[in-house]
């Protein structure tokens, strides 16, 4: 699943590996924390915008939990650009005061950190895990780097960005690379499922089922599942989305 060279200064590609390695949780170019050490499944669970502000560790609980119950897999928490984990391991790249960071360059970042990742493993069976901003990032991801993800799961996702934007009342994000734009370029046999809260008024199920609709449109293996009684929170989707996670690896 090679990415192309080009997809950051080379220069600057290995300093940050170099830097990041020094950690023992990634290859870089992205921070974080492994759980697990197997190689049947690499799955990497990526954060939201935190928007409230402080660490972005929410997610490390599913990561821990999935690499518990998952057999011979590895489960990587990532650190999007810009944010701050534990410890205060911080990623490279801007997160733009959390608004507006779901770019072509932060799209970049993360893409090489889960091929790099991947490589490190040693598996070519690769499932990432996003939610809200983290899911538009790895939505994008799917279709701009076709073949790095082989199952998707995208929970409260903000895919068509323009739409969200507006349906909020709010400015347009123009710097942004929205997922609705690039379900036309995701490789064949790529898994999709869609999770979203029925009580979601941030991120609304529309917007997940529209993606979903026009990936079933494509022919992708794609599912919308609506979690009743759930809201945009974390805490209330996190046991669907582990249960699906299981299942994707057992696949």
């Amino acid at each position: 699943m090679p990415l192309p060279l080009s997809l950051l200064p080379l220069a600057v590609t290995f300093l940050i590996g170099i830097a990041s390695m020094a950690t023992g949780q990634s290859p870089g170019p992205l921070n974080g924390q492994m759980y697990g050490a197997g190689n049947r499944a690499l799955v990497v669970v990526v954060h939201g915008d935190v928007s409230k502000g402080g660490p972005a560790t929410y997610h490390y609980d599913l990561a821990r939990d999935i690499a518990k119950q998952g057999k011979n897999v590895s489960v990587f928490a990532l650190v999007r650009p810009g944010y701050t984990g534990e410890k205060g391991q911080k990623s490279p790249g801007s997160n733009n005061g959390r608004s507006d960071h779901y770019t072509r360059q932060n799209n970049a970042l993360v893409a090489q950190t889960i091929q790099n990742l991947a490589k490190s493993v040693g598996t070519s069976k690769v499932i990432g895990i996003g939610h809200s901003g983290g899911a538009a990032q790895l939505g994008a991801i799917a279709g701009m780097y076709p073949g790095l993800l082989d199952s998707v799961i995208l929970v409260s996702c903000p895919c068509d960005i323009p739409a969200w934007r507006a349906k909020r009342g709010k400015s347009a994000w123009k710097n942004s690379i929205s997922p609705h734009d690039h379900v036309q370029s995701i490789a064949r046999g790529t898994r999709i499922l869609a999770v979203v809260g029925d009580k979601d008024t941030n991120t609304f199920p529309e917007f997940s089922e529209a993606f979903v609709d026009a990936a079933k449109a494509r022919g992708l293996p794609a599912a919308f599942v609506l979690v009743k009684g759930a809201s945009h929170g974390f805490d209330r989707l996190q046991g669907t989305v582990g249960q699906l996670a299981l299942q994707e690896i057992a696949k």
